[in-house]
């Protein structure tokens, strides 16, 4: 039977009986910040909820047994065909979003060497973009990600 008090300093589900916690832990996500050789962003435009029709940056769930870089790498390829390098973590972040609950969000800077897309169910549209000619991104986490990206850019 459930019953539910403080544990390690949060109100939690037990079960009374064995005294097993119910911990609810983030989804691991990773987020690709993808560049070609020359340094235009990748961006896609969503073709279903959340954020239908909104332009972001492609990623993913990270599965169970994968390692965040390679998740990062699956879910570019399956999006846009694309195959990518991890050049640098640009950062981890913790978000509540609908329908999902609690995410780990990890991004990572990713360099392109061919870019030629090809883009699955999952968006209506994706290109790479100079950067005063990036659709506009109006997801605020992917706003976070850009803004964070561009300080570790190369200088022009």
């Amino acid at each position: 039977m459930l019953g539910r008090g403080m544990i390690d300093g949060r109100e939690r589900n037990f079960c009374t009986s064995c005294s097993w916690v119910h911990y609810i832990n983030p989804l691991p996500v990773a987020i690709a910040y993808a560049v070609n050789r020359n340094e235009e962003l990748l961006v896609v435009r969503r073709a279903h909820e959340p954020a239908y029709n909104e332009w972001s940056l492609p990623g993913g769930f990270i599965e169970a047994g994968e390692k965040a870089e390679d998740g990062c790498l699956r879910e570019l390829i399956e999006e846009t065909s694309l195959e990518g390098k991890i050049d640098s973590l640009i950062g981890i972040y913790h978000r509540e979003v609908e329908p999902y609950g609690s995410l780990l969000v990890l991004a990572y800077r990713v360099v392109v060497a061919d870019d030629a897309i090809t883009i699955n169910h999952e968006l209506s549209d994706a290109g790479f973009y100079p950067e005063h000619l990036v659709p506009e991104v109006r997801i605020p986490l992917h706003q976070e990600i850009m803004k964070d990206a561009a300080l570790y850019e190369p200088a022009q």
